[in-house]
């Protein structure tokens, strides 16, 4: 079984801007633009639209090449429409495509400019954006299309009243907002009495749900609290080992912009020398990356541990986990990464639990324990879960027959009703593995949940 987590990614590749142009290198921006960028960000995420705009327009002006300049226009564009200043957002996406914006389908069904479709030049917008459009070497990723709805971890939320509350319409072109999900979330949350609600955006940009996007509303209720047992807040800033994990991240970050732009055919899987790499490093504006992680990483495992267990910064630690994959063996890696596989933040555990996957994948024999995975399995988000899912597959394919046959009844017993339950769900990535484990279990076959359900209802309690 080939775990298809490469042909989908999690909220990164949405609602980000698109312009004309070679790809931006991130080692030549102009650090002032950079510094701006970062500034803005944290504006958005505390709610303050006014200031994010104008650092956003700051960090445009100080750009040095086209694809930051017209990214940063068009987020400051978004801001000032959360301003509800319509002037300043119009100018700023004129800006924006002046300076080589052209997603035209981002544009149009962008969450965040809904309240300037009534401007009186908004379609003189999009027609212009469109113009860039025709004249650009590649066209941009597809918006994803709602293709499913799953609601998923409350007993008390009901799943009608939960989509009848987000007002999301199935078939429909959906863009991500950061900003309006939260506030979806927030309301959850206080209508159903949540001790977590999230919003889970995932899209396909590979395989035959290429285009399709997936909506999973994650929720624990106050009494399931537990749920939410993390590690502690790291509040460190230990040195980065060799520039390693700036490098990565650059590596991500100009990934990301290739597969946004059309430049990077993700149907042919990725290249890469280690179990796990999301995106490879076939493309020659990546080639030079993998190179340093063989040589560096290795004599750098301490300090990337280090980085993991102290970072303040969350995506620093993502990074150090996907560079841990680097590590001289498979043995190694799952030693570094398993304690980390409950940090407080998503993308995180998300990232641990994605070398684990890659590398048990890659593996003749177990690197984890099961109750380890199946602890995992409780977390509350929808990239946690299905990691933990495809890794639970994984690991029971690699346990001896005996081994296995030991385990089945204790498994069904712990986790059997979660997996029926998952089983029934639309998104490919978490109903598949469900499915592969109920069947690794049982050993028997079924596809539907209904037939799910009715095995195990027929089993010894």
């Amino acid at each position: 079984m080939r775990i298809p987590l490469g042909a989908c990614l999690a909220v990164w590749l949405v609602g980000c801007a698109h312009s004309a142009g070679k790809t931006a290198e991130p080692a030549t921006q102009d650090r002032h633009a950079q510094q701006l960028r970062s500034q803005a960000e944290k504006s958005y995420d505390a709610l303050n639209f006014p200031a994010c705009a104008s650092q956003y327009r700051q960090a445009a002006e100080a750009s040095m090449d086209a694809d930051s300049r017209s990214g940063s226009f068009y987020s400051a564009a978004r801001c000032a429409a959360l301003a509800n200043d319509a002037a300043q957002s119009i100018e700023l996406l004129k800006l924006a495509i002046q300076s080589g914006y052209y997603d035209a389908d981002t544009l149009r069904y962008d969450m965040e400019l809904a309240s300037l479709h009534s401007a009186a030049s908004w379609q003189e917008v999009v027609a212009s954006a469109q113009a860039n459009l025709a004249k650009a070497p590649h066209p941009p990723l597809p918006v994803g299309v709602l293709s499913g709805l799953d609601v998923y971890g409350s007993r008390r939320a009901d799943a009608e009243g939960v989509r009848k509350l987000l007002g999301f319409e199935l078939g429909k072109p959906l863009v991500h907002s950061k900003v309006i999900f939260r506030q979806k979330e927030e309301a959850l949350r206080k209508q159903y009495n949540l001790a977590f609600a999230h919003l889970s955006y995932s899209y396909f940009f590979a395989s035959e749900e290429a285009g399709n996007a997936y909506l999973t509303v994650d929720l624990v209720d106050a009494e399931d609290s537990q749920r939410l047992r993390f590690l502690p807040e790291p509040s460190g800033h230990p040195e980065d080992p060799e520039g390693l994990v700036a490098q990565w991240m650059e590596y991500d970050a100009k990934a990301i912009q290739l597969i946004q732009k059309g430049m990077m055919d993700m149907e042919k899987g990725s290249v890469c020398r280690v179990p796990h790499c999301a995106f490879g490093f076939g493309h020659p504006d990546l080639a030079g990356y993998e190179p340093v992680f063989l040589e560096k990483v290795p004599k750098a495992q301490g300090a990337l541990v280090k980085v993991l267990r102290e970072e303040t910064a969350p995506e620093k630690r993502a990074a150090a986990a996907k560079l841990l994959a680097y590590t001289s063996t498979l043995e190694q890696a799952a030693e570094r990464l398993v304690p980390f596989i409950r940090d407080p933040a998503g993308d995180v555990r998300n990232s641990v639990l994605r070398v684990l996957t890659a590398n048990q994948e890659a593996a003749d024999h177990p690197l984890v324990e099961v109750a380890t995975v199946v602890d995992a399995l409780s977390l509350p988000e929808t990239t946690d879960r299905n990691k933990a899912l495809y890794l639970l597959t994984m690991l029971l394919a690699d346990l001896k027959p005996e081994e296995l046959k030991a385990q089945q009844p204790a498994l069904i017993r712990q986790i059997g009703a979660q997996l029926v339950a998952l089983s029934a769900m639309q998104q490919p990535i978490n109903r598949e593995p469900a499915i592969e484990v109920l069947k690794l279990l049982s050993g028997e076959s079924y596809e539907t949940s209904e037939q799910w359900k009715a095995w195990l209802a027929r089993q010894p309690t």
